[in-house]
């Protein structure tokens, strides 16, 4: 009798640790191992707090101690609930092999989220490795617990899978093209997170937060945030405007629509009013000395004169190459673009000196503000549609006119 009440005394005990040792961990232990890991100012442990690594950790003591408990008593001695214990105790191994992955799970988040904004975790995709990794601990697991359930070896059932592999191929399809994916894109360097990019197929436009095994995930500008299947980079032609943050200038390429019928030679009084400008001063000064001495020769048929398109564009190209905000070391020019429809369009073409969307935006507005402001010092009009305001208007002076010739 005494022995009987020694053995079912021992199991209770089990239990009772078994119960009391996640409590035991998480009321005691655990803030005793946060106050030494706070003090280490690392990264990964604080990580490894955020993502409740610790937390979780003592969720696993339960079948830990109740399989090895078990596997150290003779369960034979207890006749009424032996084939329980033997139950209790295959499904206490069955809970460490499926909980154990979770808790390895956990510690890779931790250690993606340590080293994911240092340089060389930008550049290469260790959040698509850890993921991989993931899921290949997922699968083992998922064969070595139903091996244990059915207490069998994992080759054997393994061997079985070379006949399902057209149907694995199909279940993990985008999973290995999100693998190709990412290992050509990052292998190219085409793409990293922090990137500008943009899909015109998938109408995207935003910066890179995230790139994964199987997503990616991008914040447009309105703050939205769109994910789509990573395998997409393998179809589609995507824009990086990576290279032009690096290069330390952004392009200006803008055309202003000049009206053809404004274009003129210049005058005796528009040629005095143009060269009192200190920025083209000297340029009409060279070119009046150049035409000069091309018209003295007598066997042209034609004499050459300035224009005033041909000096606004000189205008404008010495104020952007006098202007601080652009960039000298990139190409710089004024250019006509072919005669259409609406007018003469004058390209500027230019880099900032800085890519700041903010002042890029800011330098750009004011360049075309002043050049704008300036076109009619040169006697140049700048195309517009015509809008109800001006039909209105040239109706009524057509019909004031017709009455005063009646």
């Amino acid at each position: 009798m005494t022995h009987f009440f020694i053995n079912y005394l021992n199991l209770l005990i089990v239990f009772f640790l078994s119960v009391s040792a996640p409590f035991v961990f998480i009321k005691l232990i655990l803030p005793k191992i946060r106050k030494v890991l706070n003090k280490k100012n690392k990264k990964i442990f604080s990580n490894l707090i955020n993502v409740k690594f610790f937390y979780s950790t003592s969720f696993i003591f339960p079948p830990l101690i109740i399989l090895f408990s078990l596997k150290n008593i003779d369960i034979a001695q207890y006749e009424n609930i032996g084939k329980t214990l033997l139950l209790l105790q295959r499904v206490a191994g069955f809970i460490i092999i499926i909980y154990a992955p979770i808790l390895i799970n956990k510690f890779l988040s931790a250690i993606n989220l340590s080293f994911k904004s240092s340089l060389f975790f930008i550049r290469y995709p260790i959040n698509t490795y850890l993921q991989l990794i993931k899921l290949i601990i997922a699968i083992v697991s998922i064969v070595l617990a139903i091996c244990y359930l059915l207490n069998t070896s994992p080759w054997g059932i393994l061997s079985g899978i070379g006949a399902l592999g057209a149907i694995l191929l199909l279940v993990f399809k985008d999973t290995i093209l999100g693998l190709v994916a990412s290992i050509q894109v990052y292998s190219g360097n085409l793409i990293k997170e922090g990137d500008w990019i943009e899909l015109k197929n998938l109408d995207i436009d935003g910066e890179v937060l995230e790139v994964g095994l199987h997503r990616v995930k991008v914040k447009a500008w309105d703050n939205s945030v769109t994910t789509f299947p990573t395998a997409k980079f393998l179809e589609l032609t995507f824009k990086n405007w990576r290279n032009m943050q690096e290069s330390g200038g952004r392009r200006i390429k803008r055309n202003i629509i000049i009206k053809v019928s404004s274009i003129k030679f210049l005058n005796d009084q528009l040629l005095k009013k143009i060269s009192s400008l200190k920025l083209i001063n000297k340029y009409i000064q060279e070119k009046e000395n150049q035409i000069s001495k091309e018209n003295i020769n007598p066997k042209k048929n034609t004499t050459r004169k300035l224009t005033n398109i041909g000096c606004f564009r000189a205008y404008i190209k010495k104020y952007l190459e006098s202007n601080k905000y652009i960039n000298k070391d990139m190409t710089l020019m004024v250019r006509q673009r072919p005669l259409n429809q609406f007018g003469l369009p004058l390209e500027i073409y230019a880099f900032t000196a800085t890519t700041d969307w903010h002042e890029y935006e800011n330098i750009q507005s004011d360049i075309f503000d002043h050049i704008l402001a300036s076109i009619e010092i040169f006697e140049l009009s700048v195309y517009q549609s015509p809008s109800s305001q001006d039909i209105k208007k040239a109706l009524t002076n057509e019909g004031s006119s017709s009455n005063f010739n009646i």
